[in-house]
């Protein structure tokens, strides 16, 4: 194997899982990026100097500190992830290949301290956690008492401080069969860095087993790109995008008026719910092929229906959608494990009744306005935006959408082992509440299924149902006839 195995594995998978249609899709894409992929490759990060002082945190890594802070004891910003191990596993290989990723990886050995009320992350030398085994095969009720470990791990609460924060428990259910548990605080990771580190894991063990050394250490490790970051925030180039994600968001109303059972606590407890469905093949079908013609994104379809039921339920016309971003625009940042991600906020004018094509257009060209700036640091816009006095009813905190393609559930053979990435459930997500409503898309091939996970200091479920209900509806109005007027009163 070659230290670029587990991106070329990973990056293969994915590409087997796309059908015919979304394999056009992007092509497309690509065909449309060319473009810009010709331009000249930027300027490589550079690793940091050594004996500097305390190392920074990113700008994503102080948005979780600061929300860890205000609530320590809480699992909101847990990062669970767990796989189905089928074949004769070496618990002894799997513990040294987790040690080498720790040893490879240095935001794996992490900690997060405080001076002057100004945080730093620290990097120990040792490797601070350990895989956890436990044989659950004489178990009465196994299926259970995983489950139960399980989400006691998930639940567990982190010390920034003292940590690790990344910890790992295997439990074995039969002679050939073990389940493998990794919860991460999401200080250390985000969405794709979750992936490379299975990947990576799968290249370790195999490494192990066959006695070959260890992969070598990355050019650049996290605390590296934390130090360029922010030594480049303070150039012209920056400065000119958070002005203009200023400008693009000036002048937004106070609050969103949201349909609310309660009036909203002094202090947000993070309750949350979470009610679901499913959008079957005729209709996300239409969806896909609605947003081909429009040289449009599914997000962007999703987008448009959601501001046009926050219209509906608010009486409002200025709606603004806060949508995560990876946050790797880089190509050095590529294979980095750490976290990285973004928000951007896409603001659009629905007044009148334009057509849902018509809308569609116009979220289109906001949502590339915010692309064009998604390096801009979320915490630094909403602060500009606000003057420093962002409270959770500004609309750029209230309401955010999340879309996301299936393809962790596709089983990976390596080393005489069946390797099954099992998806959490869809319950974990309203476990607790970032946003007052959170629509949460997952693409999942012919279907889709969209969830809509809500403030319970805020919301009854029967209320979060009646929107997402809505939502549904408006979504098959829509695309039966994108030419239509929208308006308040459409369904």
């Amino acid at each position: 194997m070659t230290a670029d195995t587990p991106r070329r594995t990973a990056l293969a998978q994915r590409l087997a899982g796309l059908s015919p249609a979304q394999r056009a899709e992007l092509e497309r894409r690509l065909a449309d990026r060319a473009p810009t992929a010709a331009r000249e490759r930027p300027a490589r990060i550079p690793p940091r100097t050594t004996g500097a002082g305390p190392l920074p945190l990113s700008w994503s890594q102080e948005h979780m500190w600061h929300r860890h802070r205000a609530d320590p004891s809480g699992a909101a910003y847990s990062v669970p992830l767990k796989v189905r191990l089928e074949g004769d596993l070496r618990v002894d290989v799997l513990r040294a290949a987790f040690r080498d990723l720790i040893a490879r990886h240095e935001i794996l050995r992490t900690t997060f301290g405080e001076s002057g009320g100004v945080p730093y992350q620290l990097v120990h030398d040792a490797p601070g956690a350990e895989v956890e085994h436990a044989d659950l095969r004489d178990a009465e009720d196994a299926e259970a008492e995983v489950a139960a470990r399980l989400a006691e791990e998930a639940a567990r609460p982190y010390d920034l401080a003292e940590g690790p924060l990344f910890r790992a428990v295997l439990l074995r259910t039969a002679d050939d069969v073990h389940m493998l548990s990794l919860v991460l605080h999401h200080i250390l990771t985000d969405e794709q860095s979750t992936g490379l580190l299975l990947a990576q894991f799968v290249e370790a063990y195999d490494r192990r087993l066959h006695g070959l050394p260890a992969a070598a250490a990355p050019r650049l490790q996290y605390a590296d790109y934390a130090v360029w970051q922010r030594a480049g925030q303070g150039d012209g180039a920056a400065a000119e995008r958070l002005r203009r994600c200023v400008r693009r968001l000036s002048g937004m109303p106070a609050e969103l008026s949201l349909p609310a059972d309660r009036p909203r606590p002094p202090r947000p407890t993070g309750r949350g719910g979470a009610v679901g469905a499913g959008i079957g093949p005729d209709l996300w079908h239409r969806l896909r092929a609605l947003a081909r013609q429009e040289r449009a994104t599914e997000v962007m379809v999703l987008l448009a229906v959601f501001q046009s039921l926050l219209r509906q339920v608010s009486g409002q016309h200025d709606i603004t959608v806060s949508l995560p971003e990876a946050g790797r625009g880089h190509p050095d940042l590529e294979d980095m494990l750490g976290c990285f991600f973004n928000t951007v906020a896409v603001r659009c004018d629905l007044s009148g009744t334009p057509g849902f094509r018509t809308l569609l257009g116009q979220v289109r060209a906001r949502c590339l306005e915010a692309y064009d700036d998604r390096d801009v640091p979320f915490a630094k816009v909403v602060e500009a935006v606000t003057d420093g006095r962002a409270e959770h009813r500004h609309p750029l905190l209230q309401t955010m959408l999340i879309f996301e393609r299936e393809g962790a559930g596709r089983p990976v053979e390596f080393a005489g082992l069946r390797m099954t990435p099992l998806q959490a459930p869809t319950g974990h997500r309203g476990a607790r509440a970032k946003r007052d409503l959170t629509l949460a898309a997952v693409d999942q091939g012919d279907t889709a299924r969209v969830d809509l996970v809500y403030d319970a200091d805020l919301f009854d479920p029967a209320t979060a149902q009646g929107l997402l209900d809505g939502y549904l509806a408006l979504l098959s109005s829509l695309l039966a006839d994108p030419d239509a007027l929208t308006g308040p009163g459409r369904r």
